[in-house]
């Protein structure tokens, strides 16, 4: 971005005020927002337009359209062009009180993808792979028992705190995106392995005063990107390809398993922190590929 203020930087500032303050959303999603934004103004001050009123329908266009020559997927694109929408009825409301230019921005349409998750059976043995008694060992079962169980998110779980946790009820307290709350169920099983880690490998990990319940070998709090490897080593440990296992499978598997066996749509999309039904469904198209795999398989006449 060129040097000095301008309105259309003062604007941006506003609106990122206003959707961190009001609207009380992730830093994470909040860096998305700024980083899609910035690459607008960036555009936008190359064509000497430095106020929100300058701005019409046809740069915008015009930005995505380079957006999309430079190689852009489209869910990529389909989130900036959000992103857009979403910052000028903002400004239109609240600085121009004008024409929105972005109102008829029509996002590119996206593939819907199913997505990849294990068989119970596979998940079985993932978790019957993280044996030993070490405390990195009872830390790492815990951790992928607690993904499973929760369907939880890897942030979720790595920022689960001492005080989130009451294994007596059988519950966490999770904290989800946007800073919201969620009370998550957690089996009895899970319960075992993370009361087994909390007494006998949490202790020997513990360096320094922390509430976060699960620790590196150094002592920190740990960090997503370790849970994503030590879910990468467990899956090759169980004769699973690893590049096919991420921490964000278990969360597919504990939501398409729980349909599988009967649970109603509404309860694990609370149970999953979905603030839209829509985002569950595609869970439900998950089983239907799975019938129909069935029904191809064994129906005398499915194939003629």
């Amino acid at each position: 971005m060129v040097g000095g203020p301008c309105p259309l930087r003062a604007a941006l500032t506003g609106y990122l005020d206003y959707l961190r303050l009001e609207c009380g959303l992730a830093a994470n999603t909040l860096a998305a927002y700024r980083r899609d934004l910035v690459r607008l103004l960036d555009f936008l001050f190359e064509r000497d337009l430095l106020d929100p009123g300058q701005v019409k329908p046809d740069d915008l266009t015009e930005f995505l359209a380079r957006q999309r020559q430079s190689g852009l997927d489209d869910r990529t694109l389909a989130r900036r062009v959000s992103a857009i929408r979403m910052f000028f009825r903002y400004v239109s409301v609240e600085i121009t009180r004008g024409p929105d230019p972005a109102q008829f921005l029509a996002p590119p349409k996206v593939a819907s993808c199913l997505p990849d998750y294990l068989t119970p059976e596979q998940v079985t043995r993932l978790l019957d792979s993280a044996n030993g008694d070490g405390p990195i060992e009872l830390r790492d079962r815990a951790i992928l028992h607690t993904l499973y169980a929760t369907g939880a998110r890897v942030s979720e779980v790595c920022g689960l705190t001492l005080t989130r946790v009451n294994l007596n009820a059988g519950y966490l307290n999770v904290h989800g995106k946007g800073s919201k709350e969620r009370i998550v169920p957690i089996g009895l099983a899970a319960a075992g392995q993370m009361r087994r880690y909390l007494e006998s490998g949490r202790p020997a990990l513990l360096r320094a005063p922390t509430d976060r319940v699960y620790l590196s070998r150094s002592g920190r709090p740990l960090s997503r990107t370790r849970v994503w490897e030590v879910v990468k080593i467990y899956a090759g440990l169980a004769g699973i390809r690893p590049e096919l296992v991420h921490p964000h499978t278990f969360r597919h598997c504990f939501a398409t398993h729980m349909l599988e066996n009967g649970a109603d749509i509404r309860s694990v999309q609370e149970m999953l922190g979905h603030v839209s039904i829509s985002t569950t469904q595609i869970y439900t198209h998950v089983d239907d590929k799975r019938l129909r795999g069935v029904m191809l398989k064994f129906h005398p006449r499915a194939a003629v």
